[in-house]
């Protein structure tokens, strides 16, 4: 039988890093200013990651980032969270904090008022909760609350190079154990077995595994 340990790591390709954030800024700014988009505002999620570094979590304690159309982003984070987030950040960009008993959308509308964007068209990151759209229209009454989707599915849209090879690396790490697998299988085995060689195969080859779903005779017919 063969062993996970024959398997060796693939080759990675280079992570994103400050030059291809850059120009995913450069691209999102250009459509903000062909759609009329004063600024967008996107919260932790994927979207947070792609254009900023940050890899953070959703709470009831505001975290996100606001991009104008011209110049540098803004990080709000709270007072606390600052060291954190300083060590993902892959971008240019000046981290505004706030204290228990501040207002964190108000830190985005002063921002927006400095840029002179106080009656702007502000763009929404489309899985933005909506007390960020409540608040912050409370803070900045004259701003025009829009989809962010112009601007950030036409970046993330339309991959790069870059992006490719990382995906495609993906793809082989996540593909090549069920290949390794199949053919190790054998009468008498546990739906554990299996994930358990599946899971040394991905690590053996440089991925990460979280475990996985592994269905044998009539548990293959559940939903």
């Amino acid at each position: 039988t063969a062993q996970a340990g024959e398997l060796k790591p693939i080759k990675l390709p280079p992570p994103i890093g400050r030059p291809e954030r850059l120009t995913r800024l450069a691209k999102a700014q250009a459509l903000m200013q062909a759609n009329d988009i004063g600024a967008i505002i996107i919260e932790p999620s994927a979207s947070l990651d792609y254009f900023t570094g940050v890899q953070w979590w959703r709470s009831e304690r505001v975290t996100g980032t606001v991009i104008p159309p011209t110049g540098n982003p803004i990080i709000v984070t709270p007072f606390f969270e600052k060291p954190s987030v300083e060590e993902s950040l892959g971008i240019p960009a000046e981290i505004r904090t706030w204290d228990e008993h501040d207002e964190p959308l108000k830190l985005v509308a002063d921002f927006l008022r400095e840029r002179g964007l106080a009656n702007a068209r502000v763009g929404m990151e489309e899985t933005n909760r909506y007390f960020i759209i409540d608040r912050l229209a409370q803070q900045l009454p004259g701003a025009k609350i829009v989809s962010a989707n112009p601007v950030v599915r036409g970046v993330r849209m339309i991959k790069t190079e870059p992006e490719i090879a990382l995906m495609q690396a993906a793809s082989d790490i996540t593909l090549a154990p069920f290949a390794y697998t199949w053919p190790c299988l054998k009468a008498g085995m546990t739906t554990a077995d299996i994930d358990a060689m599946i899971g040394q195969a991905t690590k053996a080859l440089g991925g990460s595994y979280d475990g996985g779903l592994v269905l044998l005779g009539e548990g293959t017919a559940y939903p």
